[in-house]
């Protein structure tokens, strides 16, 4: 009986095996056939100097990315394969025996040429514009020195696609400035004349067969500053943030003003605020504030409150005619990339508004461009804190390094902003009369507001 049953068994393995190796993947318009002829080694990663990786032969399934390790033909010198691709997402490196016979034993699509991929750093807020310039501003310059065309293997040296592995497509379609951004961060790595490659959004990933191996010929990640060996933000380099910037003026068919130089800003206060949220409390004493500078230098104020859902060149055109930004730190602030030469900005920071470097995000953006003064005040006592209820006021008094938690960072972000007005005043008044006659941004730096910190110990036996 037991010898019937093992046969019996064998049998259908067999069967199993004849059926994966003849089976084909399910027909879809967003990838294509496997050419088993063409592909006979392992996954390979290539690190381009930190600043991105390409991996060759690189595989999807069931909502995982895997590299295949070929035992038998792994070159000794290769370089080791990094399990963490991202901030959100990790690989399964799979030994295997041969590599081809594993590819023709399963139901296998096939993404040739060269796939670019995006993992946005906090998917749960799909409109937050600061997210996405932490992303797409190295991306941008990465794509721009074109380093990358020579790790990928294959006669493409285009980016064909694009995947957006936890973004959805209504997401996308629903910002129309970041379909823009996304036109002019990938323009250097697409063909002339082709504004967008083909977009993978997490829907198709959602719908692939949990049968299906999907290859791709060369997977290309940059690093952001969750990944960057330095930690780096922004553009790689001045050149890359100015030539950005001239790109969004044309995205958003706008003549730049003039003259455009350190020292030639338009005479323009803007106090920038989200329609929702990033509340500063005391919103007319510093409006009235900044009326005082304003008529101290011949210049008017101007309020402007934006949403999520503008177009991308009513936000160019706003940050056109503006030589002074005053706002909160949120995610509205990504839009000083597009400020003028010579332009100030003064971020209000609201207290214990630190974790992993988040404070200097915007900050990052504008040193990157290079000609864009940036500033900041920074709450560093709760009376410059408003909570929404008392059960979140219990973290007022934690420091920065305390509040690490996403609860107390989420605390702070919602918390309404008291600011320092005679303080704020008293910095613009000090800055603006240099930056007007031209200053050269290094000129004026100012070390970057350190927030509230513990000193001493705690008292308790562990922290003597």
């Amino acid at each position: 009986m037991w010898r019937s049953m093992r046969s019996s068994l064998l049998f259908c393995i067999c069967l199993m095996s004849q059926a994966a190796r003849s089976s084909p993947a399910p027909e879809a318009w967003w990838y294509g056939d496997f050419p088993v002829a063409e592909v006979k080694h392992g996954s390979r990663m290539i690190d381009g100097n930190g600043e991105y990786r390409v991996y060759q032969n690189f595989w999807f399934h069931a909502q995982r990315f895997y590299a295949v390790n070929c035992l038998t033909t792994k070159e000794a010198n290769a370089t080791a394969i990094k399990a963490d691709m991202s901030l959100n997402m990790m690989l399964i490196e799979m030994p295997v025996a041969k590599a081809e016979d594993f590819y023709q034993h399963v139901q296998t699509g096939w993404w040739g040429g060269n796939t670019l991929l995006i993992d946005f750093p906090f998917p749960a807020f799909p409109e937050n514009m600061g997210h996405w310039a932490e992303v797409l501003l190295p991306l941008y310059s990465a794509l721009v020195a074109g380093i990358w065309r020579k790790h990928v293997q294959g006669s493409s040296h285009h980016v064909d696609r694009l995947l957006l592995s936890n973004v959805r497509r209504e997401q996308l379609q629903a910002f129309e400035w970041l379909q823009a951004m996304l036109r002019i961060s990938l323009a250097p790595a697409l063909p002339e004349g082709n504004p967008l490659p083909q977009i993978i959004c997490y829907d198709e990933l959602e719908t692939m067969d949990t049968m299906m191996w999907l290859g791709m010929q060369n997977l290309i990640i940059v690093n952001d500053r969750y990944t960057h060996p330095e930690g780096r933000g922004g553009f790689a380099s001045v050149d890359h943030g100015q030539q950005f910037r001239e790109a969004a003026y044309k995205e958003a068919g706008l003549t730049r003003p003039s003259p455009w130089a350190l020292g030639g800003a338009p005479r323009t206060i803007t106090l920038l605020s989200a329609v929702l949220g990033e509340m500063v409390m005391n919103r007319d004493e510093l409006l009235n504030s900044l009326e005082d500078i304003a008529e101290a230098f011949d210049m008017r104020v101007r309020p402007y409150s934006a949403t999520s859902a503008a177009g991308f060149a009513s936000y160019v055109s706003a940050m056109s005619k503006t030589g002074v930004l005053v706002a909160r730190h949120g995610p509205m602030l990504a839009n000083a990339l597009f400020l003028p030469p010579g332009a100030v900005v003064l971020e209000l920071l609201p207290y214990n508004w630190e974790w992993k470097g988040i404070s200097q995000v915007y900050h990052n953006v504008t040193t990157s461009v290079g000609d864009v003064h940036h500033f900041a005040w920074r709450a560093k006592h709760p009376r410059w804190a408003q909570y929404m209820d008392q059960d979140e006021a219990r973290y007022a008094h934690w420091t920065a390094e305390e509040c690490s938690s996403r609860h107390c960072v989420e605390v702070h972000a919602r918390a309404g902003m008291l600011a320092d007005t005679s303080t704020i005043h008293e910095m613009l008044m000090d800055v603006l009369p240099a930056a007007f006659r031209g200053a050269a941004v290094s000129e004026l730096k100012q070390p970057w507001p350190l927030a509230f910190t513990a000193t001493g110990t705690t008292g308790l036996w562990w922290d003597k």
